[in-house]
């Protein structure tokens, strides 16, 4: 990787920003010695020489700051292909891919990021025409649908990451059990999820009222308790209409 390109030398793909998904995209490039450059605010490189002289910009930003970058800079070449990853944002201002992956702090195998989805928008450049470099797997969905898409890939991912969160907290600090002995468990759990279309155990499944009302009392004051009956009433509506959760 280059960070300044010489004369006359056109990089296939400039990275701008230096959040965990363009360090994560960087990082995939560098191992599959994809030529790129890169920038950031605090970089100290000059970004209208970077765009001058690539042919696309990854623009890895948060998704408000996206739309006004690209207007700023569109005009310092015309012919730049702007793409952005976000999975909710729908924009005439560039063309999108969005990983279907959770991306940490700690950056990943090269089999990871291969095996990694990227989701595009129907009737639009598809994931190939994009990343012709790139033999990751890839989909489409409607147009118009990114923020349905995005809801549920948020609400699946953050919202079980704060519940384990949550769960080794509690269990290490108010009965000191180790999150190291909560790791089978979780392990298990994401089998089944992947194995089985009915995953879903507990007292919820069994009927079984007199532990989900002790649930509920040993959950007194604490603010989990609505999550835990947003639950139930999800899971009762879902028995009455037929649409397993």
């Amino acid at each position: 990787m280059r960070q300044v390109p010489g004369e006359n030398v056109i990089t296939p793909y400039l990275i701008i920003g230096n959040g965990r998904l363009a360090s994560h995209i960087s990082y995939y490039f560098q191992l599959l010695e994809i030529p790129f450059l890169r920038w950031w605010r605090d970089s100290g490189f000059d970004l209208g020489q970077l765009i001058s002289k690539s042919s696309k910009a990854l623009v890895l930003i948060s998704d408000d700051a996206i739309e006004p970058f690209i207007r700023q800079n569109q005009q310092t070449n015309n012919t730049l292909l702007w793409i952005h990853c976000s999975g909710l944002l729908d924009t005439p201002l560039a063309h999108s891919a969005h990983p279907l992956m959770t991306f940490s702090d700690s950056l990943y195998g090269l089999e990871t990021y291969k095996k990694t989805p990227f989701v595009t928008v129907a009737g639009a450049t598809s994931f190939p025409g994009l990343f012709p470099e790139l033999s990751n797997p890839f989909t489409e969905i409607p147009a118009g649908q990114k923020a349905f898409y995005h809801a549920w890939c948020s609400l699946a991912g953050n919202s079980t990451s704060m519940l384990w969160q949550e769960l080794f907290s509690r269990m290490e600090q108010e009965l000191g059990i180790s999150r190291e002995m909560l790791y089978p468990f979780l392990n298990q759990t994401v089998k089944n999820l992947q194995q089985s279309k009915a995953a879903l155990t507990g007292p919820l499944t069994r009927g079984d009222e007199k532990s989900i009302q002790a649930h509920q009392s040993s959950l007194k004051n604490d603010p989990f308790l609505n999550v835990y009956r947003a639950f139930i009433s999800v899971y009762q509506s879902s028995q009455k209409t037929g649409v397993k959760p």
